[in-house]
């Protein structure tokens, strides 16, 4: 059985204070961590202001690139990420290719870069929706991931998650009817199958994000392709984020 996955993305919010008092709340909330993987993302510039544990550990949002040190104003390395003690990083999340405009190419370097030094990857994927309207999601979503996947070694897999986050649910409230989560998490990992063999379509974990609450977690974390979440504006909450946590 895969073991669950949940990622608390704060984004770019909260005070300082604000951070402090929700992972508080968060780290000593009861679950089964033999079960599921809890990961909190905070803001960077708080990093130093939590302690990781076997329960409960800290991300990162976003690294610059396979690039470890240079010339490169604002941004923060993987290699830094690393003496930080953060043991994973979201990769190609929507709202990195579309404000800042990061390629497969480089999101893919990003993330071999990331796996080769020990990182776990959150590598992100979602259509906007025009695409899913225009009922061209699944290929949408072959084409981000297929430069990932062809990059992957079957060794790799163990530190991969793949995020399903449909743009036009991100913080929409808006969501995709629970057949439509199964479908394309079921073509994710078909993909993976075709590409890399059984056993690694069978071990890998992919997850879903967009709009997901305390009152529709149970029934998308119940659908047999999908391996818990990848929660936004949810988990700056702390009675909706151990809601969730419940439900997974």
């Amino acid at each position: 059985m895969r073991r669950k996955f949940i990622g608390a993305n704060w984004k770019m919010n909260l005070s300082k204070t604000e951070a402090i008092q929700l992972f508080q709340e968060i780290s000593m909330h009861p679950f089964n961590h033999n079960r599921l993987e809890l990961v909190i993302f905070p803001s960077q510039a708080f990093f130093g202001l939590f302690n990781g544990s076997d329960a409960v550990s800290i991300g990162a949002q976003n690294a610059f690139g396979p690039d470890l040190f240079g010339a490169f104003t604002g941004e923060t390395s993987l290699a830094q990420l690393k003496e930080l003690g953060i043991s994973s990083v979201i990769v190609g999340h929507s709202e990195r290719r579309v404000l800042f405009h990061e390629q497969d190419e480089f999101l893919c370097a990003k993330a071999m870069a990331a796996i080769e030094l020990g990182f776990q990857v959150i590598y992100c994927c979602g259509e906007p929706l025009a695409v899913r309207e225009d009922g061209n999601a699944i290929k949408f979503i072959e084409n981000q991931l297929i430069e990932f996947l062809r990059n992957l070694k079957k060794e790799h897999l163990a530190n991969v998650v793949i995020a399903y986050e449909p743009i036009w649910a991100i913080g929409t409230g808006k969501v995709p009817a629970l057949q439509e989560v199964q479908q394309m998490h079921s073509s994710i990992r078909g993909q993976v199958r075709s590409m890399l063999g059984a056993d690694a379509a069978d071990s890998v974990r992919i997850i879903y994000g967009g709009s997901c609450n305390a009152e529709n977690a149970k029934s998308i974390f119940d659908l047999p392709d999908v391996d818990g979440g990848l929660i936004g504006g949810a988990s700056l909450d702390a009675t909706t984020f151990k809601a969730i946590i419940a439900e997974t």
